[in-house]
């Protein structure tokens, strides 16, 4: 499995920069897993959105769904076959709304602990604790697992769900002193020691806010564990 950064700031783009969007590409298997603001020209550069495997929602926010809208366009005029797309049911979300009029989109309603196949790979739902219904992604294929957290804050079985995994993708946007338990989002901190409990090998904290120092985010994840890294637009890796 191969991971490219679409776009990683959140809730609002860096200068030029794109909200959540990340491309996972297995043999044949492309998945697409969100989508914000800035993302579909990017992922539109690495292969036509219309021949994703599938496209997987965490949530239904803005920063990571919005570019769902023109990609509806671009479907419309370009795909031979339905896009299947995998989301937590959220009646208020309006851009789902969006989705449920497109002909070209199928749309699958994901539940915590439902576990389904795209394409060559096993993806299990999670939940995630985040303002509207959102899921956690853990995916295994190739003898590899990648588990991505989209938004949330600490949640009953966080660590199971990063367990022993290959390589963790994570929301970090706060600092330490900036982080709360009522708040809607993991800190960097709160990700490396994630990465530590739970005995993941690799991992990358994304979902950064334009408005918050990333070397501080960086320095308090790193006195946790110092491989911490930060996710970078257009950066690749190997699962």
């Amino acid at each position: 499995m191969r991971l490219t950064i679409l776009g990683m700031n959140g809730p609002f783009p860096a200068p030029g920069g794109a909200t959540s969007g990340y491309f996972l590409a297995s043999g044949e298997t492309n998945i697409a897993l969100d989508l914000g603001c800035g993302t579909l020209a990017r992922l539109t550069a690495l292969t036509p959105p219309e021949e994703l495997t599938a496209l997987l929602l965490s949530h239904w926010h803005y920063d990571h769904c919005s570019d769902v809208l023109p990609l509806i366009f671009r479907l419309e005029a370009c795909a031979t076959k339905p896009l299947h797309i995998y989301a937590p049911a959220d009646e208020n979300a309006l851009v789902r709304k969006a989705v449920q009029g497109c002909g070209k989109i199928v749309l699958h309603d994901v539940h915590p602990g439902e576990t389904f196949t795209v394409g060559t790979l096993q993806v299990t739902a999670f939940s995630a604790r985040h303002p509207v219904p959102a899921v956690m992604y853990r995916i295994e294929g190739e003898g590899k697992t990648f588990c991505y957290t989209g938004d949330t804050n600490t949640v009953e079985g966080l660590a199971d769900f990063a367990r022993n995994a290959d390589f963790l993708l994570a929301d970090g946007l706060f600092t330490n002193s900036t982080w709360a338990e009522s708040k809607p989002h993991l800190s960097a901190a709160h990700v490396a020691q994630l990465a530590k409990d739970a005995d993941v090998r690799r991992f990358v904290i994304t979902h950064l806010n334009p408005a918050i120092d990333p070397e501080t985010q960086l320095r308090q994840a790193r006195a946790v564990r110092i491989d911490a890294l930060l996710a970078r637009a257009g950066d690749s890796y190997e699962v």
